[in-house]
């Protein structure tokens, strides 16, 4: 049986909700956790298909195919890929720095804005929510998902930086935070099974667009968010994969010194 990855925020509630509400049958078995771990799990083999860091596709893409029409992606503000800072931004040159474990796209992304945009070389530390380690003496913490609205009611952070934001002012472009890639091996074995599974996330991300309010109600209290926050945060949200998609995730490889181009590595579904 083909495992599935799931990641444990509610961004990508929009995409499952067809399967949670139990619309959608699906016999497979979905493994959840944050992206980081997803990443490690399908370049291991431990899964076969999953959402997965698009910094961990760009780095590893020898590895994967990934679905056409799956994206977790923002045209601006994203809301829950927040960096806070108790100085403004320009002024964090060796200071401390701590970055979330649970990401390799907002971290690649936040490092590159902070040297190449702000000209600032930050001490950088590495931090967990489960573990419990960020120093409330940090000077700037980034932060992602779940945990991004649980710092917003941290009063000692008084800049916010939403890097979907800083993105598209940059490169005016949207931002590819994640894709849906599935391992190759896998497609090499079992090409009828991913192609059904295919079929069926489509047929979720239709039923779960069609039923965002049905999402809030049920999830915001979860986050700490009102029904109509959580509403707004889904309205910031694409799940496409379009061209436009595409040249953004390939601006961003040549940002990180890769030369891919996705289209090559698009499932022909």
């Amino acid at each position: 049986m083909l495992k599935v990855g799931k990641i444990e925020y509610i961004n990508v509630l929009p995409v499952y909700f067809g399967f949670i509400d139990g619309v959608i049958p699906f016999e497979y078995q979905f493994k959840e956790a944050v992206p980081s771990a997803l990443n490690e799990l399908l370049r291991e083999g431990k899964i076969d298909i999953s959402p997965i860091s698009s910094y961990e596709f760009i780095t590893n893409s020898e590895k994967y195919f990934l679905f056409p029409n799956f994206s977790i992606s923002s045209f601006g503000e994203v809301k829950s890929v927040l960096f806070f800072s108790k100085l403004p931004i320009h002024q964090l040159h060796r200071k401390d720095v701590w970055l979330t474990k649970s990401s390799m796209t907002s971290r690649a992304l936040i490092e590159y804005l902070l040297k190449n945009r702000y000209g600032v070389e930050p001490n950088y530390y590495y931090y967990s929510m489960k573990e419990g380690n960020l120093p409330k003496s940090a000077t700037a913490v980034l932060a992602i998902g779940d945990d991004a609205f649980k710092f917003l009611k941290d009063k000692n952070f008084r800049f916010i930086y939403d890097l979907g934001e800083e993105w598209k002012n940059i490169y005016d472009l949207p931002f590819v935070f994640a894709v849906w890639a599935v391992r190759r091996q896998t497609v090499e074995n079992q090409p009828l099974s991913v192609k059904k599974i295919y079929n069926k996330f489509l047929e979720s991300k239709k039923y779960g667009l069609n039923h965002l309010k049905k999402i809030a109600a049920r999830y915001a209290p979860r986050v700490g968010l009102t029904e109509k926050e959580c509403m707004e945060y889904f309205k910031c949200l694409n799940y496409d994969f379009t061209n436009l998609h595409k040249k953004a995730i390939n601006k961003f490889a040549q940002l990180l010194g890769f030369d891919i181009k996705v289209e090559k590595f698009l499932l022909s579904m």
